[in-house]
């Protein structure tokens, strides 16, 4: 009885410890919901800019068109945003939405007086827009960054807001852009672009809570490396950056094409590069895979766009030589027929693209070369051809193209990012711009971008140079860069990366590449892959032949200099004999 009493006692104690013990639960990776108000209510490059910004936070979010949204949208959601990109009257269960749901919320642009009382803070001034020209993070004064004109909203905040980030115009005007109340935000603009991404960029760390530290992802790009590229200028680059110990990375083009000749010259035609190549990737080099050919119709290799018509101004949808006509729905008799008319098209553009990636890996594999990441030519690739890449690759590196209507729409973020219209890739921004020829403020206007990026606390510091510049503006490049506090360089290999393709798949992780090679697949699909590789067989079997029969000749000739040098010494002891 008494051991009844007292395993109940013991287990009463247990529970009541329990019960008083605190409760620690893991944090939760945060979930976006992006309701947004645009053109057409479609996704357009404005939505996909905010994407680029908010994929640093998140890796799940989802964007839906404020006519659309509905309460199941906002189960498990940390972060509602709501993006007014343009005017109009919202539906009315926006603001209930808003007003029922127990998170963080951001609002940006137009349409904040409709928000209802989670947003009561912000009153929207009668006399409509302002302009700016400088921001300044109001509890850090020094933090300030000088802009191209914008156009701000202008509002009377409840004395309970808090101002994060004023804007100013000239001396004497000023006015808030961003405040917060409680958990709420309000940013005064429609304009997340341009140098805009650096002030929203890191605002989101306070948005988001994340308490990122105060160092500079950091990366040079060689460009534009092609089968015609001067050896010896890459190589004088490569010993530099071995110098100071810098990891770096080489974007790769494998085939060049003469525009007038219309000769392939592939890297396979240049060993002396090859060679560099080779001990580059040994070295602190990574390779990216810049397109295939750099170039499209007649245009030269590492010019021209190879993954856009820019003639036409359109993806690639058609052959090189085929006439282009261009037709919207109003030509078809049938939304039917219209539909049945894109997916056509974007089914060209798919096994293009898929050609040219899939060439490319499998002929740099061959050469001993291991692209790690992608790069568009000239950044310029529509949505779909994203979505192809990222069926090969993990990362890419560059600018990004927002828009399928016009290539001149370019974005990049102020940080690493996977926005979802990346399809699961990591996007390495770059964000400082390149060494221009014949520019002698060249070097001055990258150290002004440095200064711009360097204000975001996790600020991405990356530009790309052309080897065939030579060394010396090489050199200044780098003595700048190395000026910045916090500078950490990245090294592709030390990154997880991906890379596939049939018979290929290329893996890199704590600085080391790993390889899965098909060869027999590789030289049934490719006959020029196998001539590579007996040549380079043959050339290495001639070489051993060539020394093995030099070693031959070198033996003989000391057999004989030992022989003479015997014999001379025995006559030599039958003359003192004689004598």
């Amino acid at each position: 009885m008494m051991r009844r009493v007292l395993t109940l006692f013991l287990a009463g104690c247990l529970i009541m410890m329990i019960l008083n013990m605190p409760v620690v639960m893991a944090e939760q990776a945060p979930k976006v919901l992006v309701i947004f108000s645009a053109e057409g209510e479609l996704l357009d490059e404005h939505v996909r800019q905010l994407d680029l910004l908010l994929g640093h936070f998140s890796e799940d979010s989802t964007f839906v068109p404020v006519s659309e949204v509905e309460e199941a949208h906002l189960k498990g959601v940390t972060h509602l945003f709501y993006f007014g990109h343009v005017k109009e009257t919202l539906p009315e269960n926006t603001a209930r939405l808003l007003e029922n749901y127990d998170g963080v919320t951001m609002a940006l642009g137009y349409n904040v007086e409709q928000l209802g009382k989670r947003y009561a803070f912000v009153k929207p001034k009668p006399d409509g827009n302002g302009l700016f020209t400088r921001v300044i993070f109001t509890q850090q004064e020094a933090k300030s960054i000088r802009v191209t004109a914008h156009t701000i909203h202008t509002f009377q905040k409840d004395s309970s807001a808090e101002v994060l980030v004023s804007a100013t115009y000239g001396d004497d005007v000023k006015h808030p852009l961003v405040v917060r109340q409680n958990e709420n935000y309000y940013y005064a603009s429609e304009d997340i672009q341009g140098q805009l991404t650096i002030v929203l960029g890191e605002v989101l760390h306070e948005v988001f809570q994340t308490e990122h530290q105060n160092l500079h992802p950091a990366y040079i790009r060689l460009e534009d490396v092609h089968p015609k590229v001067d050896p010896d200028k890459l190589l004088a680059i490569a010993q530099e950056l071995k110098r100071r110990e810098i990891p770096y990375m080489i974007a790769v083009i494998p085939v060049y094409i003469n525009p007038e000749t219309k000769k392939e010259y592939k890297l396979a035609d240049s060993p002396a590069l090859l060679n560099v190549l080779q001990y580059m990737q040994e070295n602190g080099g990574s390779v990216v895979m810049h397109g295939y050919t750099h170039q499209f119709r007649a245009s030269e290799t590492g010019e021209g766009f190879e993954f856009w018509d820019v003639e036409n101004n359109m993806p690639i949808y058609h052959e090189a030589d085929e006439e282009v006509v261009r037709r919207t729905e109003a030509d078809f008799d049938s939304a039917q027929e219209y539909e049945a008319y894109q997916k056509q098209q974007l089914d060209f553009e798919s096994a293009y693209i898929e050609r040219k990636l899939t060439k490319g890996i499998q002929e740099l594999a061959n050469y001993g070369i291991y692209p790690l990441a992608f790069e568009a030519p000239h950044y310029t690739m529509s949505q779909n051809g994203y979505k192809k890449v990222a069926e090969h690759f993990s990362t890419y590196s560059g600018q990004i193209q927002t828009s399928d209507e016009n290539w001149e729409i370019m974005a990049t973020a102020p940080y690493m990012t996977e926005p979802t219209f990346l399809h699961g890739m990591s996007l390495l921004p770059e964000t400082l711009g390149y060494v221009q020829p014949n520019d002698p403020l060249a070097i001055e206007k990258i150290g002004e971008a440095i200064t711009n990026y360097s204000f975001v606390r996790d600020g991405m510091l990356a530009g790309f140079y052309h080897p065939y510049l030579g060394v010396e503006q090489f050199i200044a490049l780098l003595d700048e860069m190395e000026k910045i506090p916090g500078i950490e360089w990245i090294d592709l290999k030390a990154r997880e990366n991906e890379v596939q393709a049939p018979y290929v798949t290329i893996v890199s992780k704590d600085g080391e590449i790993r390889t899965d090679i098909n060869y027999i697949g590789l030289y049934t699909n490719s006959s020029d892959l196998l001539v590579y590789r007996l040549l380079t067989i043959t050339r290495n079997g001639l070489f051993i032949m060539v020394g093995a029969g030099f070693f031959a000749v070198l033996m003989f000739g000391i057999y004989i200099l030992n022989v003479v040098r015997k014999s001379t010494k025995l006559i030599s002891k039958r003359r003192r004999y004689v004598g």
